[in-house]
């Protein structure tokens, strides 16, 4: 008789085990849900989008999202245009010949001051690639050694800010050296020449400049970590609402695929935009790929504004209200969790 009430209690234990068991696998599978809005698998019309792209490892989710065929799951017909910058991505959007661009948070703060129509739907990317890389040959073994040197960058890039800043952190101004413009594809080569002394640029370039110099080269990191945003026009969010929010979820299945498959990730990278093993060894595990819209981004447009009007690279004497330019309800809509922005 004990026995069995002994087991009946055994009986009770587990069940009670069991419920709290399952009670806790819903409760978090209700929170993870809060973080992500469930979309049934789309059956509707085909939208077309555009997309120029930065053709490099950093635009790498674009691309990703192509190939694991989200775009198209999503109902989206995404034809990339592949571009050798974000700024020309963005010269792309801007003359009517894509829907959207990926381009750095700089490229989009240049455009700002004349074209109030464009809007950020969020980030594709946030790394820090960026260095000064320069000749020892041409006598410069210190930062002030920049003094009266000639320094590659392209202009109105990402790389044009961070060197201004480069500089001013060390005690240097834009004033102080000799600035080269020139494409991303010419400064390895103005480099490697000895046309120019010094290039503040990011990777690959970085990377294939250091292999050409060699022991003769220097660098200093660019110190500054950026947003690489996707962009496009009021105009086009107003006819495609919807399209904007399945956009976002294809880059969003694109960041979980790169988490979850990094190597496979990797190797499609190198593949797709043909990077030597060793430079990706390098660069890979500077990149972070992850989709959101976060407060920190105002402070990092407005100090970017800022030092525009100071340098005289606009005719603007007021930083826009960057709120007016920022896109939430798409990322807002599919993935709240991911929006941070205070309205």
């Amino acid at each position: 008789m004990a026995e069995k009430k002994q087991e009946k209690r055994k009986s009770r234990v587990w069940i009670w085990i069991l419920v709290i068991v399952v009670a806790l696998g819903l409760a978090v599978g209700g929170y993870l849900l809060l973080g992500q809005r469930q979309i049934e698998e789309y059956t509707g019309p085909v939208e077309k989008i555009t997309l120029a792209a930065y053709a490099g490892d950093t635009g790498a989710l674009v691309y990703i999202a192509e190939d694991r065929g989200y775009f198209e799951k999503n109902g989206l017909e995404v034809t990339i245009k592949d571009c050798e910058s974000g700024k020309t991505a963005a010269d792309a959007l801007i003359d009517g010949e894509a829907d959207i661009s990926t381009s750095a948070g700089f490229v989009f703060v240049s455009n700002s001051f004349n074209y109030a129509d464009l809007r950020v739907l969020g980030t594709v990317a946030t790394e820090e690639v960026k260095e000064l890389v320069a000749r020892k040959d041409k006598g410069i073994a210190v930062i002030d050694d920049l003094i009266g040197k000639k320094i590659g960058v392209t202009k109105k890039s990402g790389a044009e800010f961070s060197l201004g800043t480069f500089l001013l952190f060390n005690g240097l101004s834009l004033q102080d050296v000799e600035l080269v413009d020139l494409r991303p594809s010419e400064i390895v080569e103005a480099i490697s020449s000895g046309d120019i002394d010094a290039a503040f640029t990011w990777d690959p370039n970085v990377y294939n400049i250091k292999e050409q110099l060699g022991d003769n080269a220097i660098s200093w990191p660019g110190g500054q970590d950026f947003y690489f945003l996707l962009i496009t026009k009021e105009g086009w969010i107003k006819k495609n609402p919807e399209a904007a929010e399945r956009l976002m979820t294809s880059l969003l299945e694109a960041e979980d695929h790169i988490k979850n498959n990094p190597e496979e990730s990797r190797e499609f990278v190198e593949d797709r935009f043909n990077c030597e093993s060793d430079y990706m060894d390098y660069s890979w595990p500077k990149q972070e790929f992850v989709v959101i819209l976060e407060q920190g981004m105002f402070i990092t447009f407005e100090h970017q504004a800022q030092w525009s009007i100071e340098n005289n690279l606009t005719d603007a004497t007021e930083i826009p209200n960057y709120l007016d330019f920022i896109y939430t309800d798409a990322l807002e809509a599919v993935k709240p969790s991911r929006m941070t922005i205070i309205k």
